[in-house]
């Protein structure tokens, strides 16, 4: 019988990435190196805008994901989204 051993503290999980990613499922600490990911994607597929859905709730994490939108040369602009500030819209440089 094979096994394998799974070390729950480097557990990788594989999303399918598109032009929006909710981050509800994920733990603050994460959430940098998942949107260094999610922004690379964007790059590569040529999208114009993306969206982030962070939840309204204390917003931790919408705070983790504006301050790094901020210093990110890969976007250009980035906003609440119309009627929902749970989701923040990004505007890629590569749309341009």
């Amino acid at each position: 019988m094979n096994s394998a051993h799974i070390n729950n503290s480097d557990e990788f999980i594989v999303i399918e990435l598109s032009d929006s990613i909710d981050l509800h499922c994920f733990h603050p600490k994460d959430i940098k190196d998942i949107l260094n990911e999610f922004l690379d994607n964007a790059v590569t597929k040529g999208y114009k805008k993306v969206e982030i859905i962070h939840g309204k709730g204390k917003s931790i994490v919408k705070s983790i994901v504006h301050n790094y939108l901020k210093k990110d040369v890969r976007i250009t602009d980035f906003f609440d989204k119309p009627g929902n500030w749970g989701t923040t819209i990004v505007i890629m440089k590569n749309g341009e």
